[in-house]
């Protein structure tokens, strides 16, 4: 790959990294002077290490990201020492909270960023159960003075400001085998977010997010759901199921071992038992047996449908429902992950939700070269930490920016923040506000670093 005139230009060379169930992926790219991210290489190793979305074995899992590192390191010419990661997992739990705060000269003063800032900060500071870290807190909405509700509260007038928040929370042992891996690799962990809100980076519009979508990532081991209403994240929840549980049942129903399985979920299944070859056979070698085996496709699709159906499908039902936000959903589900790829997955979804559908493409943001491999549902996570480490990387620019004090750099801080707003991510995929004097992110690379030394 060829990028030597846009290197020079944007020298800020960043990496996404996702320790997925079933792959291993680094992606390393830039933003060029327009504002699109390129990629410049990207690696893939096995993931032998992890089930359900957590590290069980360390070695394994090591290996694995050596193997995606050499990889993309390969094949863009570039050496790196730190990376973007994602968590997710059975262990991500969240819960709802909410903060008041009484404000002095309220109706003389606006509300000011910091003020916001501070409520986000204060929750951070909560007790949570033992073996719980804090992984970020999110803000959903204000009700201001009792009697006006809005997501962007700074500007206004008002005495009594209540926040809504969500609480994203880890289990403190997971992330540190996360952390550990990484740095084993001899990598750094500039920062880590939850998986499906990287996912939404890359794959949700804004459009989507105003008018209320669901994202669901269908990974191997998980299948994470994010719910966005008036911009922000309102809810997330981790069913601990993905696509392997179906490549198992195919495996012990036809008595074959997974990796053959999984050939045939990918070659030959669909969970629309109708869409499948009712002429078609499918001849399957017996290794115990002098005569290979036959199943017709409505036979395999049965399998995968009764799966699908009962624990991916009517589980996010079951989570929207939950959510209390069923009504508000205007834009439909958002289907990616690399389970997102089973054939008409969309159509079934559609049916049995009663809601439309779409699969998530990871493109959003990024320039339309890069490599077709990467424009597919299976590196929405990766991607979306590339873009996640860049806009990370932009609000810490425009910080030092502000310290500096340079009056005649405003104007180029306003277009940042103006493009920022456009894309609609902020710091916690929040829509675009304003840089705090001590990011979300901070706070976390704090934890982070104080895990580190655990570790070392």
């Amino acid at each position: 790959m060829a990028h030597s005139k846009e290197i020079q230009e944007q020298p800020n060379i960043i990496v996404g990294l996702d320790i997925g169930t079933t792959k291993i992926a680094i992606i390393i790219g830039f933003q060029n002077n327009e504002g699109k991210i390129d990629v410049l290489g990207y690696g893939k190793g096995d993931s032998t290490g992890v089930q359900h979305g957590l590290i069980y074995n360390i070695t394994k899992t090591v290996d694995g990201i050596n193997v995606a590192k050499n990889t993309a390191m390969s094949r863009s010419n570039q050496d790196f020492n730190s990376v973007y990661a994602g968590v997710a997992g059975r262990h991500i739990n969240s819960m709802d909270f909410k903060h008041v705060i009484t404000r002095r000269n309220g109706k003389e003063e606006v509300i000011r960023q910091e003020e916001i800032d501070k409520m986000v900060e204060d929750l951070e500071n909560i007790s949570v159960s033992p073996g719980e870290k804090i992984i970020t807190v999110i803000p959903q909405r204000f009700i201001i003075d009792s009697k006006r509700e809005t997501s962007e509260p700074v500007g206004e007038l008002g005495e009594l400001i209540i926040g809504y928040f969500q609480i994203i929370t880890g289990n403190d042992f997971e992330i540190t085998k996360i952390i550990r891996c990484i740095n084993d690799c001899d990598l750094h962990v500039n920062d880590i977010i939850l998986e499906p809100i990287a996912s939404s980076l890359v794959c949700l519009t804004q459009e989507e997010k105003q008018q209320g979508v669901v994202l669901v990532d269908i990974g191997g081991g998980t299948t994470d759901i994010i719910i966005y209403v008036d911009g922000n994240p309102v809810f997330t929840k981790v069913i601990p199921i993905g696509g392997n549980v179906i490549t198992k049942d195919i495996a012990s129903v036809c008595q074959i071992p997974e990796d053959l399985a999984e050939k045939l979920k990918i070659g030959y299944g669909t969970c629309v038992i109708e869409k499948s070859n009712k002429n078609n056979f499918i001849t399957i070698p017996q290794f115990h047996e002098s005569a290979p085996k036959q199943i017709s496709e409505p036979f395999l699709a049965e399998i995968i449908y009764s799966r699908v159906q009962m624990d991916i499908l009517n589980q996010i039902q079951k989570a929207i429902t939950e959510s209390g936000y069923e009504k508000r959903i205007h834009a439909g589900l958002v289907l990616t992950g690399g389970g997102a790829s089973l054939k008409h997955l969309k159509e079934l979804c559609q049916y049995t939700l009663q809601r439309s559908a779409r699969i998530g493409i990871p493109d959003i943001g990024f320039v339309n070269s890069i490599p077709s491999e990467l424009k597919q549902p299976m590196f929405a996570t990766s991607l979306g930490l590339l873009k996640h480490g860049i806009q990370v990387s932009e609000i810490k620019e425009i910080e030092k920016e502000k310290e500096e004090g340079g009056r005649g750099k405003g104007e180029g801080r306003k277009e940042k923040g103006e493009r920022r707003k456009e894309k609609g991510e902020g710091k916690n995929g929040n829509g675009g506000k304003k840089p705090k004097k001590k990011t979300i992110w901070e706070s976390i690379k704090e934890f982070l670093d104080e895990l580190v030394k655990k570790t070392s």
